[in-house]
């Protein structure tokens, strides 16, 4: 018979972790309930469908009235993705095959991190090695294409008119290709491992070459989860906004030529919203809701999609598999299975223990199909190369002009007041970092664990407590799916309006929002992994519940959790765009977290949008190798503590 003590102290521990889980739930709510309630003067002034359709955007005019429509952005939005998409899918698939099929398997790991590698390169780089090396190297094909083809037009439509400028839907689409690759091809990559092994045996007895194994057995098997890697990239490209603020310019267009500027949802707002106010800053607000909308429905189907496609077409059913093949050589190993024609053909037969799995003999595969197949491995390696050189040339660049920059100084000086001086350093930046960072881990973690708690280990399995759960669950979910500049935007209207002043804390609290959800569900998969049977053991002993999380289930789940929260502070230093209205930046040194504070992301945006000389650009690039250091270190130590919780998965 339990005491009186231990029954109050797990329904103090229900109710601690109950409220707690809530408090950050409706804090969250209550920032977007205040984001919304700003949009009211938009849709009472335009109404949904005339703000949504609306094609002009002239926040000061001349004479008359300003003009707000987001039609332009929601096109470039989407055209800036569509493009993304179309060089990052096929090349991801090529990638994913190659890390799974193609190459030897002693590479096939190395490889794949490698080209997770690009994730880890916050996007302020990207947009900074666009801007200084991309956009030179293309201009002069962009001329040429813009000469030779400016005059063709596609109902109306000149897609490749001049003249090019230092923007682009092209080149900002091409960017954002590379950024949202290694998310596709994780998840294909993951989605094609579940394709059971006896269907690739079935296709090699059959005689198919490997590419004819890959077309036949697992593309099919792997098309639900491809779609829906391919939705979750248009996800991300939806929200991104640094690197197309940085890339793309400042002109609302629509039907323009893809060699020329435009401007996006994201994009817009954080170049705008530092200025604005009143009716200008309603429309801005709108225009994250529509941004904020997309992105959710982009995110739903993609998991739908994804969460079938992990779970394949029937489990490990066989598919039949029609290849033709031709009729065995009189002196390849093997016994004959069976005589009648299938697809087609004739003696199928299977290899002996000693003979290959894969046939490549000449007498087995046609010149025809063995073209085919030569021609589609071609690809691989193409999509493989184009993953990976990307990678390589932004890390050069990156050491090549930022190695120059390090010296003890620049890690304890003030950045120059004078834009061409090569004298400065990061030293307020850096520090500043730091600070937003542990503002960010001290609310998420405790806040994340905790919902997560609520989440899989107080709640009831039915009942009240398990709807309420689930709610939070989901909500939680939403969370993911809200792009950055959308995050800024609720915690400038929620705090840096009302404070009347940006401050270290309001960048914080914006940085913990992107942490949250990213700890919650990594807590959330690693408290289930706990064995049923060690929580049961324990109560039976008459250990309170309380006593049995803290014993038994947080040591075991600890070293996950702390991956979840070190790749979740990963996230979020990188990110510049929530930074750009909370934080606000400083150019003088400051602890103080009431103010202002500068912090690394911002100081590389400023050297490259608002500066841009050679010195500043120098600094810049010093500082984003500090900075890709630190994310990197951050993920190579949540790397090594996911190895250490693999036992919680045994």
């Amino acid at each position: 018979m339990r005491s009186r003590g231990s029954r109050a102290a797990d329904r103090a521990y229900l109710i601690f972790a109950s409220a707690v889980a809530l408090i950050a739930v409706v804090a969250v709510g209550y920032l977007l309930w205040k984001t919304i309630e700003q949009t009211g003067e938009t849709w009472s002034t335009y109404g949904i469908i005339g703000f949504v359709t609306g094609t002009e955007w002239v926040p000061t005019p001349a004479v008359g009235e300003a003009l707000f429509g987001a039609l332009p952005f929601i096109y470039g939005t989407l055209m800036t993705s569509f493009i993304a998409l179309l060089i990052a899918v096929p090349t991801s698939i090529g990638i994913a095959l190659a890390t799974t099929v193609f190459l030897p398997r002693r590479w096939r790991r190395p490889v794949g991190g490698f080209i997770n590698l690009l994730a880890a390169v916050p996007s302020v780089i990207f947009g900074l090695w666009g801007i200084t090396v991309l956009v030179p190297f293309l201009r002069p094909a962009l001329d040429w294409v813009s000469e030779t083809f400016g005059g063709i037009s596609i109902f109306g439509w000149h897609l490749f008119e001049g003249p090019v400028t230092a923007g682009s839907f092209f080149v900002t689409g091409l960017v954002l290709g590379i950024m949202v690759l290694p998310v596709i091809t994780a998840i294909i990559r993951e989605v094609l491992l579940t394709v059971p092994r006896e269907q690739q045996e079935a296709a090699y007895a059959l005689g198919a070459t490997r590419w004819e194994m890959v077309k036949h057995s697992m593309l099919p098997w792997a098309r639900s989860g491809i779609v829906g890697a391919s939705v979750l990239g248009l996800g991300r490209a939806v929200g991104e906004t640094i690197a197309i603020a940085m890339l793309l310019g400042n002109a609302p267009n629509i039907f323009s030529s893809i060699l020329g500027p435009g401007s996006t949802l994201a994009s817009v707002i954080a170049l705008e919203t530092n200025e604005a106010n009143g009716m200008q800053l309603s429309a801005l607000t709108s225009l994250a809701v529509v941004l904020f909308v997309i992105a959710f429905l982009v995110n739903v189907g993609a998991r739908l999609l994804v969460s079938r496609g992990a779970r394949g077409s029937g489990g490990a059913r066989l598919r039949r598999v029609l290849v033709r093949v031709r009729r065995r050589p009189a002196n390849a190993p093997g016994v004959p299975v069976d005589d009648s024609p299938v697809g087609g053909s004739a003696d199928i037969w299977v290899p002996t223990r000693s003979a290959p799995l894969t046939i490549t003999g000449s007498g087995a595969v046609s010149t025809s199909r063995r073209v085919r197949s030569r021609m589609a491995e071609g690809f691989i390696w193409g999509s493989l190369a184009l993953g990976v050189v990307p990678l390589v040339l932004v890390m050069w660049e990156m050491v090549s002009m930022g190695l120059p920059a390090l010296a003890p100084s620049f890690f304890t000086s003030l950045p120059p007041l004078d834009p061409m001086s090569y004298d400065g350093g990061i030293s307020n930046a850096l520090v500043g970092t730091l600070i937003l960072m542990g503002i960010a881990t001290v609310i998420a973690a405790p806040l994340g664990v905790l919902t997560a708690l609520f989440i899989s280990d107080v709640t009831r399995p039915t009942g009240w407590q398990a709807r309420i759960a689930r709610g939070v669950g989901f909500f939680v979910d939403v969370l993911l799916g809200i792009p950055s500049i959308v995050v800024g935007l609720i915690v400038y209207l929620g705090i840096v309006v009302t404070q009347q002043h940006f401050s270290a804390l309001a960048g914080g609290i914006a940085l913990a929002i992107i942490m949250f959800p990213i700890v919650v569900r990594a807590a959330d998969e690693m408290l289930r992994l706990v064995p049923q049977g060690q929580k049961e053991a324990a109560q039976a002993l008459g250990a309170p519940k309380w006593r049995v999380t803290w014993s038994i289930v947080l040591p075991a789940a600890g070293p996950g959790i702390l991956t979840g929260i070190l790749l979740g502070l990963a996230r979020a230093s990188g990110e510049t765009a929530p930074l750009l209205f909370t934080s606000l930046g400083n150019q003088f040194f400051s602890t103080d977290i009431n103010e202002p504070i500068a912090a690394i992301p911002q100081l590389i945006y400023n050297n490259t949008i608002q500066v841009q000389t050679p010195a500043s650009l120098q600094l810049a690039w010093g500082a984003a190798l500090v900075l890709v250091a630190i994310i990197l270190f951050l993920n190579l130590a949540a790397a090594l503590l996911s190895r250490r919780a693999r036992p919680a998965e045994g």
